[in-house]
């Protein structure tokens, strides 16, 4: 067999009231950078899950309003393939072709989450029939038991997220002690074609047999149990491929039942738009009449003070003119004849002025009487639209609240049939569960059944090994892209086998800071990347790396701070240079201007009035 490696061609999720997200790759290098809290971890989870992941997608708000998420992948001889599978999990559709939405006329094969040895309708077996490593097996015990290979083995593999990156265990392990066997047994696999298909298991005691036989009485009451629990949701008579199609029904009826629902919704809406409108034009209307006649009150008052003003200024003027009317006389005090009379100097007031003045401040007065009488007829006109408006509004508000009252019957059973078809689909994704977990205990019923039947020749454990030679080669290639990176005090590497992990410099890897961890385990990955490809070896054909360069955003001390170095440039300088297979890089920091021909870049600003803000449309 020869290598198959796959190339991914998109991620994108879509929603009934959401713009798509959607970002494209291509072989060779592509890199995804930005600012932290932008969807770039979260790309990395969506592509793991839709290889197959078990994991749930975070449930982080940006992603609320997206429901299907498509996968587009291109296989070695150029064919391509679109995955398409609910964002809650579940099984897969599978579409001939490259698709950012499910494509009219076309088909889809339904491929199951779960692994199977025995079907291939399974997302696993899919992907790894189009990279050649379809049925093989690998060792999972140190009794030299032998499980179906499963894509899932790989993924560790080529998918690295932060958290893995810069740990401190073996990349070859995921860390779970019962998987450690089974974990070297598929890095042996890539590293040198062969799997375990010719082992045969060493021969068990009494002891064991008896096992053997409460292994299988256990998965037979599990098996029991399960489908136990199929009749109690009433589906113990529909089989798996029915219960697929009754799925994708439902899931199709679901699309159009929210459809409908968003547009009785949103008329609701728009409904109770109208009604507030109304209440707030006629709570306005009234409070402006109530301050109508506030004002027109206190006019009143202040027109009987002008009244009053004018009444006092008048009998002023008429007093006035009654004393200049009167005849001149001598002055009763002096004597003075009226000729040599001086009043406008000896006497306190001036008459006529006096009369002039009074005229004045009457007219004055009359004026702003005037002024004041217009406005208040403003307001009484002002009044009388308000009462005329005021039926009208009251009016047009009973009728929205009418409508409001219609529309709620009809938007509560539509309400309750979109729940109604949701917690159908969750019934029958809860049966198609149960129908994975019988088929899974089936096959380790098999499994179990068969190991008891076989009478092994040797009675010694075989024993996982790599040759020597194999081992040197691919550390002396991890070795050399150390070098061609320029990291600082990487040495001769060689491999540990008691560590299962690379001795760098003298200095075990996993001893090192995070940062140094990162880029090492970058290189241990990509490593087996380049020597399967050298050596035209079967490997999935593409990685995945997050924050690879670590060491230059959050170093450990100074012997893990790489700011000083170029191994950032020649990090992204050796991979642009490898087009055969594909790398994704997730990084914090740019990549140089000098790689930037030829690659695949995307840059998230996390500001959305300014280029693209993240992995989801703001």
């Amino acid at each position: 067999m020869t290598s198959a490696p796959l190339t991914i061609r998109h991620i994108f999720f879509t929603g009934p009231s959401a713009p798509p997200a959607t970002l494209a790759f291509q072989k060779g290098l592509n890199v995804i950078s930005g600012a932290s809290e932008t969807g770039k971890s979260f790309i990395i989870e969506s592509i793991d899950f839709m290889l197959g992941g078990k994991s749930a997608l975070r449930d982080i708000p940006q992603r609320v309003p997206y429901e299907r998420v498509f996968l587009g992948i291109e296989t070695a001889d150029g064919s391509t393939y679109t995955l398409d599978r609910s964002a809650a999990g579940g099984a897969f559709r599978c579409y001939p072709g490259l698709h950012l939405d499910v494509p009219i006329g076309i088909t889809p094969q339904i491929l199951s989450a779960q692994h199977s040895a025995t079907r291939s309708t399974n997302v696993s077996r899919f992907l790894l029939d189009k990279t050649d490593l379809d049925q093989r097996r690998i060792r999972r015990n140190a009794q030299g038991d032998t499980n179906s290979l499963s894509f899932r083995n790989l993924t560790h593999l080529t998918i690295v997220p932060e958290v893995d990156i810069q740990k401190t265990g073996s990349p070859i392990e995921t860390g779970e002690w019962i998987t450690r066997t089974s974990e070297f047994s598929t890095f042996k696999l890539l590293l040198t074609g062969l799997d375990d298909s010719s082992m045969a298991p060493a021969e068990r005691d009494q002891g064991e047999r008896l096992s053997r036989t409460a292994k299988i009485e256990v998965i037979d009451e599990l098996i029991s149990t399960y489908h136990d629990r199929l009749r109690e949701i009433g589906d113990d008579d529909s089989n798996e491929q029915e219960l697929q199609e009754q799925l994708a029904r439902i899931g199709g009826a679901i699309l159009e039942e929210q459809e409908l629902l968003l547009q009785n919704e949103e008329s609701y809406r728009d409904a109770l738009r109208r009604r507030d409108g109304f209440r707030r034009r006629l709570q306005q209307a009234r409070e402006r009449r109530s301050e109508i006649d506030e004002m027109v009150s206190r006019f009143a008052l202040l027109e009987a003070h002008y009244e009053s003003d004018l009444d006092r200024l008048e009998g002023m003027r008429e007093a006035g003119v009654l004393v200049t009317a009167l005849e001149a006389l001598p002055c009763p005090l002096c004597g003075a004849a009226p000729d040599s009379q001086h009043l406008e100097s000896d006497c306190d007031g001036n008459i006529e002025a006096l009369v002039a003045a009074t005229e004045a401040e009457s007219s004055k007065i009359r004026l702003l009487r005037e002024e004041l009488r217009q406005t208040v007829e403003q307001l009484h006109g002002e009044a009388r639209e308000f009462d005329d408006s005021t039926p009208a509004l009251e009016q047009d508000l009973h009728a929205s609240e009418s409508l409001l009252i219609d529309m709620s019957p009809s938007l509560a059973e539509r309400r309750d049939a979109y729940t109604e078809l949701i917690d159908q689909r969750t019934r029958v994704q809860n049966a198609l569960n149960l129908y994975s977990s019988i088929s899974e205990l089936e096959l380790r019923r098999a499994e179990v059944t068969a190991t008891s039947q076989q009478e092994p020749e040797a009675s010694t454990p075989p024993v996982v090994d790599i040759s020597a030679s194999t081992l040197d080669a691919f550390s002396a290639l991890v070795e050399q892209i150390l070098n061609d990176w320029n990291l600082p005090d990487s040495g001769r590497v060689h491999f540990d086998m008691q560590s299962r992990d690379f001795i760098v410099g003298g200095t075990p890897r996993g001893s090192r800071g995070k940062g140094m961890r990162a880029i090492t385990h970058a290189a241990f990955t990509v490593g087996l990347l380049e020597f399967t490809r050298i050596r035209n070896l079967q490997h999935p054909g593409f990685v995945i790396l997050d924050t690879p360069l670590l060491a230059y955003r959050e170093p450990e001390g100074r012997e893990d701070d790489l700011r000083a170095t170029d191994v950032k440039d020649r990090f992204y300088i050796w991979l642009s240079q490898r087009l055969e297979r594909q790398v994704i890089v997730l990084e914090n920091v740019d990549p140089p201007e000098s790689i930037r021909a030829g690659t695949q870049i995307t840059f998230f600003t996390n500001n959305p009035g300014v280029g693209r803000s993240g992995f989801f449309p703001a």
